[in-house]
């Protein structure tokens, strides 16, 4: 699915031609049809009836189960919190979502709303919090526990995404959506589109890559952080840490030890240096 182009729609959405809602309908016909191609010849699913079997048996079975080195998660129109805890021997997940597993990967996904659902909405039970009203947007939030040792990708589109406590992320994008991960310590590949995206964290290993496409990019360095941080631009501007920024492209955090590659095009970011 990386190989879709989204370019005439992201560039319909950047000119205003059409909203985030339309984008995201756009982006997902495209999905399906790709989806239809595809052949899964060694899947399991589990339906919509099946969910809650389906968490039973991740939870109860998890400990025994040692064999998950990655999680791959995509989401439409949904909210998506991901928390690691060392408590989870592989994943649980709270919310409404198919899962497989392909060996050593689990695969899971998450189809809401695009555009308000006023499900459970009614005059005699109106909203009554903040989160109320995030149900009514983006429909309920998907909960996600997995082991911090397991890498984890994700894909959300016109939804939302918020992580903690997980270091590592290996292919991380970001569509008409915004997105917050947390306490981040290598992410290998990520691309925000049309939305905003913050990433902090002691970046301290390997060689991680953020670019950012018609939309803004918040990176902060933590304590901890050991990363060489080179940036390059197109018809976009980097925000570098420092009194004297003129003329930056390249700045280094601690020892240097891990890369990190920041890439604009047609918009904004900025480092941070909190270490």
């Amino acid at each position: 699915m990386s190989g879709l182009d989204f370019t005439s729609i992201l560039d319909d959405l950047a000119a205003g031609r059409i909203d985030a809602a339309e984008a995201g309908r756009r982006i997902d016909a495209i999905k399906k049809a790709a989806d239809s191609q595809e052949t899964e010849a060694t899947a399991t699913d589990f339906t919509d009836d099946q969910e809650d079997l389906a968490d039973q048996t991740y939870a109860d079975k998890a400990a025994g189960n040692k064999g998950i080195k990655k999680l791959i998660v995509a989401a439409v129109g949904r909210r998506v919190r991901l928390e690691g805890d060392p408590a989870v021997a592989t994943v649980s997940v709270d919310g409404p979502h198919v899962m497989r597993r392909h060996g050593s990967t689990l695969e899971l996904t998450s189809n809401g709303e695009v555009g308000p659902s006023f499900d459970g909405f009614s005059l005699i039970r109106p909203p009554r919090s903040l989160e109320d009203l995030r149900d009514i947007g983006l429909g309920k939030e998907l909960l996600v526990k997995v082991n911090p040792k397991i890498a984890v990708d994700i894909e959300v589109t016109t939804g939302g995404l918020n992580s903690k406590k997980i270091p590592i992320f290996g292919k991380v994008r970001v569509t008409a959506a915004g997105a917050e991960l947390n306490d981040v310590a290598e992410v290998d590949d990520m691309l925000v589109q049309a939305g905003s995206g913050t990433v902090s964290g002691p970046i301290s290993r390997g060689r991680s890559r953020v670019r950012v496409e018609s939309g803004s990019l918040t990176i902060t360095l933590m304590p901890g952080a050991n990363v060489m941080v080179r940036g390059s631009s197109h018809l976009g501007r980097i925000y570098w840490p420092g009194e004297h920024t003129e003329g930056v492209d390249e700045v280094v955090i601690g020892n240097g030890s891990a890369r990190l590659d920041i890439g604009v095009v047609m918009g904004m970011a900025s480092i941070k240096d909190e270490s």
